[in-house]
């Protein structure tokens, strides 16, 4: 890696955690070898709008070739035709610099020769071609962000408190999406926090009734949440931030590759695959966001904030349509739809309804005597017992009629009736089951509402048609054919218009590498595995396509032998690349945590002191929903079959959602 010179052109001008975060004065360091990195973002953030932009080396940020400046009215394309004209014309001049050409230099041209110092050797100029890169501005954008974070500030101080996160961390978010919230990135990430699908599913609703990443409140929490595994898996705040971009697994390696969790070390030598520009840049740009939220008005002088409004959030008995509720508590829907962006579009068009036990936020204080009685003002009829649905249902293998009753809110003899049917009627796969309308409060007391009473709930929820009958064959969104697979999307372009970046993180565009699974699912030296939880004997030979008593034999296993979690086991490759046995086998791990969490959230940790007698399989099985291998995930350095009294583990907090 070739060495820079301090002169450079254009130089720019976290045991328990909550307890271990309030031990720590000073959660986040500022390593000397980083500052420079800093102040290149602090420059991003404050000075260079996003009709600017810095031609830059991606190593080394001290080194800034040019200010690009773009006429506001210039097209997407306009601008990166610039960009690409700068890039070349500063390659022709790094190769001439390689070639030993000196002469007839510019002031300019001087400044960038000098910047690579005197032991400069041709290879570095050549090397460094490939390291030109340009960053788009965002000073106007943070500006934005700092207008707008006022409104969930107090929110977010109070949040990261009770969860024992520094209280640094409120400054994330404008590094994330400007505090917008709102904001979607091009690799499907939302929200202030920006979480992707994945990883949100863990402590929230993501789904298309309702997309709590959208909800600065409901995402807060998950975000202290996903902050307190991060440090309870790497053990120190710097990493913790990393990790979120880059993913806990990745840092771990880098910990267990380089020996130190030395932040700075790992930035400047870690050379991980998918440890790009944005994931060494991430804790950089964060100390930079610090830095500019901290002394806002040094950077930016005086500006007015938006107030932090007012709210009340009431939980909701029952299912109930969106329009009924802004009547009932007498509020404009419009006010509505900015105090719950979780809701997603169907809420709104009267298609589904509220779901029971969502906190519906409200605009002002209400009393809890004020809210019971806009609540008791939403009559029987308005009230459901289970979500209203597309109408109609296309049977699934295995599928029973109770089953699609029960799922539906319904008895089986509401369902047999709607559809004609007498009791045992015989169903198949791809038969069509016409699903009535959930039933009311009113339905259920013996109070059938008359035909009025439907259509009054249909106008209250907003809908312009009434919900479909659903006469003919038709499959629910879910059930249609899967679409053809798109092609593999080329790397991300670097932005070069706020149009382009609205939606992005100011951070580089690319999306977050890691997951929050940090199990090794690699085959190891000699084709050999270690077991991990919830994997036998029987899958190794399902995904390596051999039978099991192969297996058996080549690992001296007695026929009747169990596999330990922890045991090394050697498989036999000779049918399937390694390649395709690792991808079989992430594959049913990710089935396995994407169904638990399509029903369940982490809603925080507790700390758990092994008792005498007790193993991490027995305290799993003691608490209802809580699969071995999510504890395993809190616990990666606790050895499984060796669990001693007095040991302290963290156990995840599992509550269920309701996904109705």
């Amino acid at each position: 890696m070739l060495k820079f010179a301090a002169l450079c052109l254009l130089l720019a001008p976290v045991l328990h955690v909550a307890a271990a975060a309030a031990d720590e004065a000073e959660p986040f360091t500022h390593p000397p070898a980083l500052e420079a990195d800093v102040r290149f973002w602090i420059r991003v953030y404050t000075e260079v709008t996003t009709d600017q932009g810095l031609l830059h080396d991606d190593w080394d940020l001290k080194l800034v070739y040019e200010v690009l400046r773009f006429d506001p009215a210039s097209s997407p394309a306009q601008r990166e035709r610039r960009v690409a004209e700068a890039k070349t014309r500063y390659s022709v001049l790094l190769r001439r610099f390689a070639a030993g050409d000196t002469s007839d230099l510019t002031a300019h041209e001087r400044r960038i020769l000098h910047a690579f110092g005197e032991k400069a050797t041709p290879r570095d100029y050549l090397d460094a071609i490939e390291r030109i890169r340009f960053q788009l501005g965002q000073a106007d954008r943070f500006h934005e962000g700092l207008i707008r974070a006022a409104a969930w500030e107090t929110h977010i101080a109070r949040v990261l408190k009770q969860h024992g996160v520094p209280e640094e961390i409120a400054a994330l978010p404008h590094v994330e999406s400007s505090f917008n919230p709102f904001a979607y990135s091009k690799v499907g990430a939302a929200g202030l926090w920006q979480f992707m699908p994945s990883t949100a599913k863990r402590f929230m609703r993501v789904d298309g009734i309702v997309d709590e990443r959208l909800d600065p409140y409901s995402a807060t929490e998950a975000a202290a949440n996903l902050m307190l595994y991060n440090y309870r898996l790497l053990g120190t705040w710097p990493l913790a931030v990393t990790a979120y971009n880059h993913g806990p697994g990745g840092l771990r390696s880098a910990q267990d590759e380089l020996g130190t969790s030395d932040i700075a070390v790992i930035v400047k030598r870690y050379q991980g695959k998918t440890f790009g520009f944005a994931s060494r840049n991430f804790y950089v740009a964060f100390l930079a966001a610090l830095e500019v939220d901290r002394n806002a008005e040094k950077y930016f002088g005086p500006f007015a904030r938006l107030p932090d409004t007012e709210n009340t959030p009431v939980q909701l008995p029952d299912y109930i349509a969106i329009g009924a509720l802004a009547k009932a508590f007498k509020v404009d829907m419009g006010a509505l739809k900015v105090l719950n962006p979780a809701l997603r579009p169907p809420i709104w068009s009267g298609s589904r309804l509220v779901p029971r036990g969502y906190a519906l936020r409200l605009p002002g204080a209400q009393s809890e005597a004020e809210i019971t009685a806009a609540l008791a003002r939403v009559p029987p009829s308005q009230r459901y017992l289970a979500q209203r649905n597309d109408g109609a249902h296309r049977v699934r293998r295995g599928e029973t009629l109770a089953g699609i009753a029960a799922a539906s809110g319904m008895s089986l003899p509401r369902l047999n009736a709607a559809n004609g049917w007498n009791t045992g009627h015989p169903i198949a796969r791809g038969d069509v089951v016409r699903i009535p309308l959930p039933p009311t409060r009113a339905e259920v007391a013996g109070e059938a509402p008359a035909a009025a009473a439907l259509a009054e709930n249909a106008a209250e929820a907003g809908a312009t048609q009434p919900p479909p009958a659903a006469t003919e064959p038709a499959a629910t969104e879910s059930e249609r054919a899967p679409a053809a697979a798109a092609p593999a999307a080329p790397p991300p372009r670097e932005p070069v218009s706020a149009r382009q970046t609205q939606s992005a993180a100011l951070l580089p565009a690319g999306p977050p590498t890691g997951s929050s699974d940090t199990t090794d699912y690699g085959v190891g030296p000699g084709d050999t595995v270690v077991v991990q939880v919830a994997e036998t004997l029987g899958h190794f030979a399902d995904w390596s396509h051999v039978d099991s008593q192969e297996l058996r034999q080549l690992n001296k296993l007695h026929k009747d032998a169990g596999v330990r979690v922890g045991r090394k086991i050697k498989l036999d490759l000779s049918k399937v690349s390694a390649a395709d046995f690792v991808a079989a086998r992430r594959e049913y791990h990710h089935h396995l945590q994407e169904e638990f969490f399509a029903a369940h959230r982490i809603a925080g940790t507790e700390t758990y002191v092994v008792k005498h007698g007790e193993s991490l399989w027995t305290i799993a099985q003691q608490r209802n929903d809580m699969p071995v291998w999510l504890v395993a995930q809190y616990n990666p350095d606790v050895n499984f079959n060796d669990v001693r009294p007095g040991t302290q583990i963290t156990l995840p907090r599992v509550e269920g959602i309701n996904r109705q």
